[in-house]
């Protein structure tokens, strides 16, 4: 995604209500403004959100062993894939881009595959 456009989903992100919070063991949540599922034809599902914040913005908590944080966005976007049976894992753009997915008409991780995962042993 370009400058521009991240520039204005992260002006649009703060101007949506939220629909939901993430908790973890910080201080405070995080406010999920942006929330999309898929179920795909193979039985697996797609749950994508979005933060108005970055995922450990004010601790250490959330920072990227390895490879290094390459995106500096004021937000966190998160994918979720869940296997037919409701177990899976969940990769966020600490490590990689935003890209704008046209054919599921939302957006996604750059080279999902390649991304490591952040969030492991998610069960539905």
């Amino acid at each position: 995604m370009g400058r521009v456009v991240l520039l204005s989903f992260t002006a649009a992100l703060n101007r949506v209500p939220t629909v939901g919070y993430i908790w973890t063991n910080e201080v405070t949540g995080y406010a999920i403004k942006y929330a999309h599922h898929a179920s795909l034809p193979d039985g697996s599902e797609r749950v994508i959100l979005a933060t108005d914040r970055r995922l450990g913005a004010h601790s250490t908590a959330w920072r990227p062993v390895a490879p290094p944080a390459v995106t500096d966005y004021e937000f966190t976007f998160i994918e979720i894939r869940l296997d037919s049976k409701g177990s899976g894992e969940g990769k966020t753009s600490l490590t990689t881009k935003v890209i704008v997915d046209n054919e599921a008409k939302t957006l996604a991780l750059d080279n999902y595959a390649a991304t490591p995962a952040i969030l492991q042993n998610i069960k539905r």
